[in-house]
């Protein structure tokens, strides 16, 4: 019986492992789709995002299953009930590849790139990607102290928005044709601003399957 358990625990391990690799990818694809433009390659994150539900349910249906047919003892349910509640944060982090996605379809043709924030979008992006990849690397070897050093680096990623703020007002204050821009670009450093919050969740679970100590980090 104990057999038959810890194989199901790897296989909700290996679901868990997929969506967060389908999440980053999602996070990918949605900065490559800002940076050049392509609209198509924007709507590809709708079908993802099916994908990415899709699983997340098949996760939470093969956790409730586990727990009702097998009974796990206290540790246990803890491993149980901390991926499916990852699961759920990874599933928003693919929330917010989309909504980066929406914000390069209503981009107008008129609508100017900068530079400069170009450069703090894609720095805000690479962080959290290595994040993403590096939360889950820590979630499947149970590292609570890789989890809390991956947590710290969410600093950079609010320091990005901050600038983007600061950036984007500045601009727009001095041209108004700027507005549209601007916003398209708050709102894609507010949705890699709560990618970064979503994976400091996840490095929490880790801590907590660890220990059993509800921790909040880089708060």
């Amino acid at each position: 019986m104990r057999k038959v358990f810890e194989e199901e625990l790897k296989s909700l391990f290996v679901h868990l492992t997929k969506l967060g690799i389908a999440a980053n990818e999602a996070v990918h694809k949605s900065i490559k789709a800002h940076n050049t433009g392509d609209k198509e390659l924007a709507k590809e994150l709708f079908a993802d995002d099916l994908k990415i539900n899709a699983l997340t349910i098949e996760i939470e249906k093969e956790a409730y299953r586990i727990i009702a047919l097998q009974q796990p003892v206290a540790s246990d349910l803890r491993l149980v009930f901390t991926v499916l509640t990852a699961s759920l944060d990874i599933e928003r982090i693919a929330d917010h590849a989309v909504s980066i996605g929406r914000a390069v379809i209503r981009r107008n043709e008129s609508d100017q790139q900068v530079e400069g924030l170009n450069d703090v979008v894609n720095k805000m992006a690479e962080t959290a990607q290595g994040m993403i990849s590096d939360a889950m690397d820590a979630f499947v070897n149970r590292n609570a102290d890789q989890a809390r050093e991956v947590a710290l680096r969410d600093e950079t990623v609010d320091a990005g928005l901050k600038e983007i703020y600061q950036e984007s007002a500045k601009r727009m204050q001095k041209n108004t044709e700027m507005v549209p821009s601007g916003i398209s670009y708050i709102n894609i450093g507010n949705s890699l601003e709560r990618i970064g919050d979503y994976v400091t969740n996840i490095c929490e679970r880790v801590v907590y399957l660890n220990t059993g100590e509800i921790v909040e980090l880089n708060k």
